[in-house]
């Protein structure tokens, strides 16, 4: 390669190298800045759409937390235990109610035997959507009788 190169004239040299120089400038601008170009692009219509999701997403917990303050059932003074007590009984649950047990200031435990399971479901139902009251468990048993299961449930309050 040397006797090659020396065996050129000056000005194919010349030639040569500058078109080395020229092809060397075309791979590095096709292959490192046009690429880093599109890539920095890429990036910053990212950027910006995520911004804008960010945005929306800012907003919509904004509408979240305006609903769901809202919709939260507000304590009407009343215990736990007469809130259940009383719910039961005009869900017709009354009699099936065996055993409130209170656990601690905002827990209690009820036992119902007996009851109707379609009517058990929706009065739960309600205490959750209505009052101030988390069911914590259920635990349901089925009875001989089609339709009737016994049931126990812890509910948990909040304070008032």
């Amino acid at each position: 390669m040397k006797a090659w190169w020396e065996s050129l004239a000056t000005r194919e040299r010349a030639l040569i190298s500058g078109g080395a120089v020229v092809a060397l400038a075309v791979l590095g601008y096709l292959l490192i800045w046009e690429p880093f170009q599109t890539r920095h692009r890429q990036l910053q219509q990212s950027v910006a759409e995520q911004r804008a999701d960010l945005a929306w997403m800012r907003q919509a917990a904004q509408e979240i937390q305006r609903l769901s303050g809202a919709a939260q059932p507000k304590s009407d003074g009343r215990s736990l235990l007469t809130l259940v007590d009383q719910t039961a009984r005009t869900a017709g649950l009354g009699a099936a109610l065996k055993q409130i047990a209170p656990q601690g200031d905002d827990k209690l435990s009820a036992r119902l035997d007996r009851v109707e399971f379609d009517k058990l479901l929706p009065w739960l139902g309600a205490l959750e959507r209505e009052h101030p009251i988390v069911l914590i468990n259920l635990s349901v048993d089925r009875t001989e009788t089609a339709g009737l299961v016994n049931a126990r449930v812890i509910l948990q309050g909040s304070q008032p």
